[in-house]
């Protein structure tokens, strides 16, 4: 008798992907599953069209509020566990999720024949525009960068080749994972306080702690829709750096928090110095949270809260200077040249589309210490003075 499986996808205000990625679950060729939806008080008509066009084919649990990612798969996990069947497995899919008619059989027949796993994840691949490219395949937490390593990002396999071999890994994504019932039980569910990001790496990590092992399979497939380019606003920015002091400040040590603080700091510094004042201020504020272990559904209606609006990145300094030479730079501030500086001519530019002149550059650059350190006691001051591991 094939283990059964619960399926629990977790939407908010994604109809169109919704009901795709429900299409794609129901046609997967392993059958011992039961699909639950949890909608998370979408005003787009995501629970009525769930209704039209699936019926009994799936359970639909529509929630009154927005309990975010973690609250979501969370109300679809208790309902799992508590509906009296004898689930083996926890399948959890976002919502803009296309799964290939095989991941569910290869994710139970890898847990299966890894009874030290209490997670294993899918390999993630972009949905729209880059055929067989890799969004990620599982990840590793960095404890002396105070981030994360993904496996395998942006990886072609039209390029070089299909990824055949599983990997251990330190979390996978939440996109699309399946958890050991029986783990799950013993480690409790995933912390709701996330309320979204890092809480897929702080549900791995508990896990981790128990003995488990963490895995991604490589059978597994699964297309994922996020873009970056699709944000609208900064909600997300605030939920990341906020969960990422608060994940760091749990488990890591005084290194590891030091290494946090000045990227955040350098995050904060970037910002002012290219007038994006928005980010800055909803990263200070994420922050300042984080290090007072604030978690939950921030408040960002109040007169006191920090705007959300997106800023307009500075890319036009190159249009005003005559004969510019653009130098392609990892940090437009960090890594600025003297030489460099003393040419009137030479802008930096990066990866997202920043840009600043090389003497303003090598200003801040020289600046940069003294403001650290004023910035370390300023954070610290806001925050409460907070303990550090």
């Amino acid at each position: 008798m094939k283990p059964q499986t619960a399926v629990i996808i977790c939407n908010w205000n994604k109809k169109d992907y919704l009901l795709q990625c429900i299409a794609s679950v129901l046609n997967q060729t392993y059958r011992a599953f039961d699909c639950y939806v949890v909608d998370n008080a979408s005003d787009d008509g995501s629970g009525a069209a769930v209704k039209e066009r699936y019926g009994g084919r799936v359970n639909l649990i529509e929630n009154e509020t927005n309990k975010g990612g973690t609250g979501g798969f969370n109300t679809g996990i208790n309902a799992a566990l508590n509906s009296g069947k004898d689930y083996e497995f926890l399948h959890l899919l976002d919502n803009d999720t296309r799964a290939e008619p095989d991941a569910l059989a290869a994710l139970v027949g890898f847990m299966i024949k890894r009874p030290e796993a209490a997670i294993a994840g899918s390999k993630l691949y972009y949905m729209d525009g880059t055929p067989g490219t890799l969004q990620e395949f599982g990840a590793w937490l960095d404890w002396e960068r105070a981030f994360i390593k993904p496996n395998k990002k942006n990886f072609s396999e039209i390029t070089h080749g299909e990824i055949t071999e599983d990997i251990e890994v330190d979390y996978v994504p939440a996109c699309s994972l399946i958890a050991r019932a029986a783990a799950v039980k013993e480690t409790g569910l995933p912390d709701e306080s996330y309320f979204l990001y890092w809480d897929d790496m702080d549900w791995a990590w508990r896990m981790k702690l128990k003995g488990y092992k963490i895995y991604g399979a490589a059978k597994s497939k699964v297309s994922h829709a996020m873009s970056i380019s699709s944000k609208k606003d900064l909600l997300t920015t605030y939920y990341f750096w906020r969960n990422r002091v608060r994940f760091f400040r749990k488990y890591g040590t005084a290194a590891t928090m030091k290494a946090l603080l000045d990227d955040v700091f350098t995050a904060i510094y970037t910002c002012a110095a290219l007038k994006k004042t928005n980010t800055k201020n909803i990263i200070y504020r994420a922050a300042t949270d984080g290090l007072r272990d604030i978690g939950g559904r921030a408040d960002f209606n109040n007169a006191a809260a920090p705007a959300l609006a997106l800023d307009i990145p500075n890319s036009k300094i190159v249009c005003g200077i005559n004969n510019a030479r653009v130098v392609n730079v990892g940090h437009v501030i960090l890594d600025a040249l003297e030489a460099d500086a003393k040419e009137s001519a030479v802008i930096y530019t990066d990866g997202y589309g920043n840009q600043i002149t090389a003497a303003e550059a090598w200003k801040l650059k020289q600046a940069y210490p003294a403001a650290k350190a004023k910035f370390m006691d300023e954070i610290f001051l806001a925050a409460g003075r907070p303990t550090i591991a």
